[in-house]
């Protein structure tokens, strides 16, 4: 599913009152716009294997519902990553339970061996390794600047949005904050920071 119009994401804050104020519609609205956006996270981070992307974003999507009350909106960029933060820590708790569960047995006749899977344990250690590390260094970053750098990233909006909804007094001194924090979360990366 290819994600909706950044625009979209503007309405966010009215949306969220909406919500609270009990309007299912409201709700209904938000995770129309925010559902490509956590799907395309989760497809990014969840590991080869049996689990489907459908079912853990509709998982995800539940934890936020469910979360809303706990939630203290503060615009676009707070609200997105509450939704992120509860997708990744699903995906930590479905990477836990499926552990070794999922080894693939081996067929019953000798000559046939499993496919092989398409990326291997090292790979997806690498992987997993390089996602626990950008977290860790977006985690490090000013809240604005954290939330701005996931604005851009993740939502694809543009400078004068993420300016007015972090507080940054203007679309290039996001621009040039939200550069500088690319550049000190590269240096965080398995095999950069050595360099």
């Amino acid at each position: 599913m290819e994600p909706s119009d950044p625009n979209d994401l503007l309405q966010t804050g009215d949306l969220l009152a909406r919500v609270r104020k009990g309007e299912r519609a409201a709700g209904e609205a938000l995770f129309e716009r925010y559902r490509p956006r956590i799907a395309a996270f989760v497809r990014a981070r969840l590991r080869p294997g049996a689990t489907e992307v459908d079912d853990v974003v509709q998982d995800v999507c539940v934890k936020v519902w469910n979360a809303l009350d706990r939630f203290e909106p503060r615009g676009i960029g707070s609200f997105w990553w509450f939704a992120r933060t509860l997708a990744r820590n699903h995906l930590i708790d479905v990477a836990r339970k499926r552990g070794a569960a999922h080894e693939t047995p081996l067929d019953t006749a000798t000559n046939v061996a499993p496919a092989a899977p398409a990326r291997g344990p090292l790979g997806e250690a690498v992987d997993h390794e390089a996602a626990a590390a950008v977290d860790a260094a977006l985690e490090k970053l000013p809240e604005k600047t954290r939330h701005g750098l996931a604005m851009r990233l993740e939502l694809g909006l543009d400078w004068s949005v993420i300016a007015e909804d972090c507080g940054f007094p203007s679309p290039d001194a996001a621009r040039v904050a939200i550069k500088r924090a690319l550049v000190d979360v590269a240096k965080e990366l398995p095999g950069l920071r050595d360099a």
